[in-house]
Order: C-alpha cells, then structure tokens, then sequence
C-alpha cells in the first residue's frame, strides 16, 4: 500500500466537511462511535512536556490544536510517543474528556502513551522491557491486548533508538544503527511468540527512526524480511518533507489484513493543512492512522 495522492484527498475532504458543518469545538474533539470499525492511528508528539521546564515551548492554543489533530483522526486508540508524564496528557484530555490514557514512566522525558476512547477495552497494558537492549540508550516499548466489537488483538507502541546529532562520531553513529537493529530482532521475536501461543492480529506502531527500505545502513529488516508481517507504511515519505522516507510506522500481522478497510491507511498531513508555522508548534511528526472491520467473526 502506498501514500497516495488520493489519501491525501480523502483527508482534505474531510477536513472540508468538518469546516463546512460548522462545527462547534465540543463536536470537533468528539470520540469515534462508529461501533463496526476499530481505527488505530501513531503519533509523535515532540517532547510534550506539561508546562514546567518544558524542552519544546508550547502556548495554551498549541496543546489544544494538539488534541484538534488527535480528535480528527477519529482514532479509537492512538498511540503517543514523547510524552513527558503524566501531567502533560491530563491539558490533551482537557479538550477530549471521553478519552482515556496510559502513559509509562521509564522512558525519562520521552515516554509512550495510548490515549483510547471508552468504546475500547483496553487490557493488560505493561511496557515491555526486553526493548531497552541497552539501559540509558533505549526506549522499553507498550504493550496492551484491546478489543472492539468482534476484533481483538495485541499492541506495541515504541520508539526505537535514533541516530541524531548527538552521534557525533562514526562510531556513535555505528552504534545507534546496531541498537536500533538489536531492537527490531527483539520485536521479531515478540510477533513469533505472540502468533505461536496467543493471538494473530498483532499492530506495532510508532517512531522507528527508520525505514525499510533504507540501503545505507539498514537496521529493520528483521521485521522488514518476516513473512508473517505487512510494512503497511513502507513507502509512505515524511510530513515535513516530502522527499525524505516516513520513519512513523504500522506493520501488522498478515492475518489482520483481510480487515483492512481499504483506503484507510493514511498520513494525517499537517504541513498541508494548516501550514509549517502551526504544524512546527504541534510537532514534528505527523500521525498515521489504519481503520479495520470490527464485525465480522473472530477466527483466532
């Protein structure tokens, strides 16, 4: 599946018919009560802190377009990376009251949240510490088995390592490629054990810091190459610039495909929509979002 041109019409249509049913803002920020379909989405949300020391500076109008933007993706479980704690979530759930959330707290200033409407039973939410591969360096993930109507599956929310800046050296640079990798190898192992004792609708979704179809220095093919996998976002280019490849991700199991609702999986492209100067202030990332079919007989 690709990031087209046509589900980046769908998204404007829609934010067209938002503009024009004249909307008021208890409406906009309204949950998804579609009971047939179960929509997922991922969000980076760029260091949201809560309003103390923050390391991103944000005014009381950027929070709330944050939790406009969650809103319009109708997701009824979105995951969250870079959250600060807490706190930061509770001025987000200002603006969506229904929703509720879970954020861990081992990932320092950038830690991972699912933020979930009530029309989704959330379970056995845990962060998964066989992602910090190495202590300091690494993220742990979060994970939770969720249902909605007759579709039940497993969720990892991560955020694997990056290659920044601060890999200043060609040996620093060498060793967030081996990191990232050695995390991929572990989110391998995680879908096998899943799909051989518990379940097959398995998402993993996030900030991977990478694509997989990078040449240079390659660090997903462990999940790239598993034949029980789809890299739904595989071809999807970045918000920010359309000339750089996604490195926000949903790889789901290939028993999940035939749920898919076609046509729904998408970047929710804030750059276009409202412009760089707002969509710098809410963030860097964009989320990316899939809707499956939530009626039909559970086979597994």
């Amino acid at each position: 599946m690709r990031y087209s041109k046509i589900s980046g019409i769908f998204s404007l249509l829609l934010l067209i018919l938002l503009s024009i049913s004249g909307c008021n803002e208890h409406k906009e920020f309204a949950i998804n009560t579609n009971s047939n379909y179960l929509t997922i989405a991922t969000f980076n949300c760029e260091w949201l802190g809560d309003g103390v020391n923050d390391t991103k500076q944000r005014t009381a109008e950027d929070y709330e377009n944050i939790a406009k933007i969650i809103s319009e993706t109708k997701a009824d479980i979105i995951a969250l990376q870079e959250i600060e704690n807490s706190q930061a979530l509770e001025i987000i759930k200002k603006y969506i009251t229904d929703y509720k959330y879970f954020c861990s707290e081992k990932g320092e200033k950038q830690n991972l949240a699912f933020f979930y409407s009530p029309n989704v039973k959330i379970s056995e939410i845990t962060e998964y510490m066989p992602l910090e591969v190495e202590l300091d360096k690494t993220r742990p993930g979060l994970m939770a088995y969720c249902k909605k109507g007759n579709l039940d599956l497993w969720l990892m929310n991560v955020h694997l390592k990056s290659t920044s800046q601060y890999d200043s050296t060609p040996e620093l640079k060498q060793r967030s490629y081996e990191l990232r990798a050695d995390q991929a190898e572990v989110l391998n192992l995680w879908i096998d054990s899943i799909l051989t004792y518990k379940e097959k609708d398995i998402v993993i979704l996030g900030d991977f810091n990478d694509n997989p179809k990078r040449t240079s220095h390659p660090t997903l093919r462990a999940l790239a190459s598993n034949p029980n996998l789809n890299f739904a976002t595989a071809d999807f280019k970045s918000c920010k610039n359309h000339y750089w490849d996604a490195i926000d991700h949903i790889v789901i199991s290939k028993h999940l495909e035939k749920r898919i609702l076609s046509g729904s999986l998408m970047m929710f492209d804030t750059y276009n929509f409202y412009g760089k100067d707002m969509a710098d202030r809410v963030s860097d990332h964009c989320p990316v979002m899939i809707t499956f079919e939530a009626t039909a007989p559970d086979d597994d």
